[in-house]
Order: C-alpha cells, then sequence, then structure tokens
C-alpha cells in the first residue's frame, strides 16, 4: 500500500493535479485497488480531518493576518526594520529579513509574507543596485522564520495531529526563530560584503516605503517614530502568547482574539482598514482557507491509509535496521524531512509525516515539543530548496529572474539553513528551554 500510495501521488503532481486532490486520489485509488474497507470510509476520514476544534485557529489566524495587512500593517513592520538596520551596508536585505521575524508573527505563513514583503521589498532592491537573483534569494529565506514564529499554522496542525500542547509549541518555536534570523542575518552581511552589495547614499528617511534601505544611522527620531506607530501590530503575538501563558484563552480562542484586536487596529487606530480593504481581505482570507483546508483532509485521508498500510512500522523497522544510534536516526530524519519538504506542501507534510515519526521520536527518547519543532523547521527550510522550493519559487518570479539563477542565489542561505537544522536538533534545550521554564 506504501508504494501505490507514493505512486500514485506523484504521477498525479506529474499530472500537474493540486497537492490536495492529488494526495486523495491517491488515497481512493489505493483503498479501492489494495485493500477491503468501503470508499464510504475514505470520504468519513476526508470530513473528519477537519472538523477537529483546534483547526478553527487556523481560518482565524488566516483572516487576522489579512485584516492586519489591510490595516497598513505591512508598511509599518517595514518603517520599523528599515529604521532598526536600515544605517547597516546592505541594509535594505537586512530590513528583508528583520521584517520577515515581525510579520512572521503575525500571518504564521512563509507564503503569506513572499506575497506581501515581496512585491515591495524585491523591486525596491532591484532599484538599489541589488542583482534580481540575490533579491529573489533574501526574499524566499528570510520567511522560512515564520512557521516557527506564533501564530504559526504548522505548529496548530502538528499538535492537532500529535496531541501536543500548541501553548508549549508556540514558545518552543520563539528563540529558533530569532537564532534563525540572527544566522541569516550574519550571511546576508558576508554575501554583501563578498558580492559588493552596497545601499548608495543613505539619506534621511521620511517614513515612507520609497524610501526603505536609505535610513541614516544617526536618524534616531525616525526609529522612535516608526517604534511608537509599530506597536500595536508587534502587540498582537504578544497578547496571544501572554493569554495562552497564563490560561485566558485557548489557543482557538486566542485566534478569535487575534480577529477582534486586527479589526480595532486596522480601523480605529491606524484608520485604513476601508469597507473595501475589509470585503476585499475576508475574500483573500476565504480562498487561503479553502485552499489551506483542503490540503489538511486530503492529507489526513492520506495520512490514515498510510497507517492502514502499516507504512510507519515498516520505516521505523527500517530506520532502526540501519542503526540505533539516536545521533545517527536524528541526522536521517532530518534528511527524510527535507526531501519531503522539497515536494509536498508543508501542512500536508505535518499531517502525513507526524504519525511516522512520533512514535520512533518517543522511542529515541525525544521530546514530543522538540520534535515539532524539528519537523517545522525543516518543512519551513523544504520551501527554499530545490527543485521545487515554493518561496524560491514565488520571489524568483516577483524578481523575473530564472529558476537556475535564484537556486544559485539561495546556496549560502541553504547552509545557513543546514547549520541552523544541526544547533536546533542536537541542542533540545534550545527549543525546549521556554516552554519548560513559561509552561512547567
Amino acid at each position: 500500500m506504501g508504494i501505490s500510495l507514493l505512486g500514485n501521488f506523484f504521477l498525479a503532481l506529474l499530472a500537474r493535479i493540486p497537492v490536495g486532490f492529488a494526495l486523495a486520489l491517491a488515497s481512493f485509488i489505493t483503498l479501492w485497488i489494495m485493500s477491503d474497507v468501503p470508499l464510504t470510509v475514505g470520504a468519513q476520514r476526508v470530513v473528519a480531518g477537519m472538523t477537529p476544534f483546534p483547526l478553527l485557529a487556523i481560518p482565524l489566524f488566516v483572516l487576522a493576518g489579512g485584516l492586519m495587512n489591510a490595516g497598513g500593517i505591512t508598511k509599518r513592520l517595514l518603517n520599523l526594520a528599515d529604521a532598526v538596520v536600515g544605517g547597516m551596508r546592505g541594509g535594505l536585505a537586512q530590513a528583508n529579513v528583520l521584517s520577515s521575524l515581525m510579520f512572521g508573527g503575525i500571518s504564521g505563513s512563509a507564503v503569506a509574507d513572499v506575497s506581501s514583503f515581496g512585491r515591495i521589498l524585491i523591486p525596491a532592491m532591484k532599484q538599489r543596485n541589488y542583482t534580481a537573483a540575490f533579491s529573489a534569494a533574501v526574499s524566499a529565506a528570510a520567511p522560512v522564520v515564520s512557521p516557527l514564529m506564533p501564530p504559526s499554522i504548522a505548529m496548530i496542525v502538528y499538535g492537532v495531529v500529535s496531541g501536543t500542547s500548541i501553548g508549549k509549541l508556540f514558545f518552543a518555536g520563539l528563540i529558533p526563530a530569532f537564532l534563525y534570523i540572527a544566522l541569516l542575518m550574519i550571511t546576508v552581511h558576508l554575501v554583501v560584503r563578498k558580492r559588493g552589495f552596497t545601499d548608495e547614499a543613505l539619506l534621511e528617511a521620511k517614513g515612507d516605503l520609497s524610501r526603505i534601505g536609505k535610513t541614516a544611522p544617526a536618524d534616531r527620531p525616525r526609529f522612535w517614530r516608526s517604534l511608537y506607530e509599530a506597536i500595536p501590530a508587534l502587540l498582537m503575538p504578544v497578547i496571544i502568547l501572554v493569554g495562552i501563558r497564563f490560561g485566558i484563552f485557548t489557543p482557538t480562542e486566542a485566534a478569535a482574539v487575534a480577529v477582534l484586536y486586527s479589526l480595532i487596529v486596522g480601523a480605529f487606530l491606524y484608520r485604513e482598514l476601508k469597507i473595501k480593504n475589509l470585503i476585499h481581505s475576508l475574500v483573500d482570507s476565504s480562498m487561503v482557507v479553502g485552499l489551506i483546508m483542503l490540503v489538511l483532509a486530503a492529507a489526513q485521508l492520506y495520512s490514515w491509509a498510510l497507517t492502514q498500510g502499516r507504512v510507519p512500522q515498516a520505516l521505523a523497522n527500517g530506520l532502526f535496521s540501519v542503526t540505533e544510534n539516536p545521533l545517527v536516526l536524528l541526522l536521517l530524519i532530518n534528511v527524510l524531512l527535507i526531501v519531503i519538504g522539497m515536494f509536498l506542501e508543508a501542512n500536508a507534510a505535518v499531517i502525513i509525516l507526524t504519525p511516522i515519526l512520533f512514535p520512533l521520536a518517543i522511542e529515541m527518547g525525544v521530546d514530543p515539543v522538540h520534535l515539532g519543532v524539528i519537523i517545522v523547521g525543516n518543512l519551513g527550510i523544504g520551501l527554499i530548496t530545490p527543485p521545487v522550493g515554493l518561496t524560491l519559487m514565488l520571489s524568483a518570479e516577483i524578481a523575473r529572474v530564472n529558476m537556475v539563477s535564484a537556486i544559485r542565489a539561495v546556496w549560502p542561505f541553504l547552509i545557513t539553513s543546514g547549520i541552523f537544522l544541526l544547533l536546533i536538533t542536537y541542542i533540545p534545550q534550545i527549543s525546549l528551554w521556554l516552554p519548560g521554564w513559561l509552561m512547567p
């Protein structure tokens, strides 16, 4: 059954069938040919894949991100990031990285980050004499942090599938997220120096997006002004985490609070969320949620079919036959996750792989929260890994550069990502210290 499920799925992808339909089609064909399970049971599993109450947080967080974006959040976060690092060499590229950290705590989606910031920053970087390929590579690599930052959609999905505390997972992703951004900023600095990129004529900025990357280091008043304007936006992830930590609301209820907070900030504080923008956000969010939930439901069916075919047990036995050394097994798990992340949408991969890897990790003594960070971190990096690399493809399209050039430019960031994976894999306390301290 495992061979049939994988073979049918890849055939469907080669036929350019969307991922959600490809997963469902592969599952139904395999169940029909190779099992006695009625296909009506498969239909029931599809519906069951969308019914867990914690999954309600996903459409609410997606809507909150859409409302904050329409309400003027994007440009304020960009102005703040530019005020912090715009005076550095390669300041615009560094602002690109830092803004992804800020916006990741609102959107929870790497693809949403590329769509929002990439369309602004990639053209701006090209105008400031960065190559199109480097602009695309930075804009693709920076949003990898989003699945680690709360409220992370991938963390919610992992928590639902594995039964792990979503609150602990949210806190567990914070330090790895800051670590990834720090490593990425170092990499950007080294590449900018080697390639000779520089932001010319650092001028005093006036807070408009056209001046991104031109901030003088001495422009302190602009920093405080940008910080003041961005505080309402930056407070949203703080409210979510504090509310979850002190039991004021569950992660699902936190998502509803985020929507209400987004409406208040956009409509009454920033005063940019008009009726037209609101309707546009509702439509866009509905389309995104529809795509996500379709993939999640189909992935639940696919995962159940894999379990019926005892694929998790076979894979575990295969890995243990190679080695029983936990360090080597963790390395093999990372390789598996990277390869899967190249081809499969992250949330679907979480649903499919968690039932396979969870029992194996528990047997090795890996903490479920630590495993969640490893899985989500790997699949996030899969978004920039050739040959598919969803965020890399999207940023290359925005930059109007061919995929080969984008792949060449992204290699320094892939090396940095590899170092990051080794750190979070073999130093568990990077992920476990904060949730262990705040939510023992």
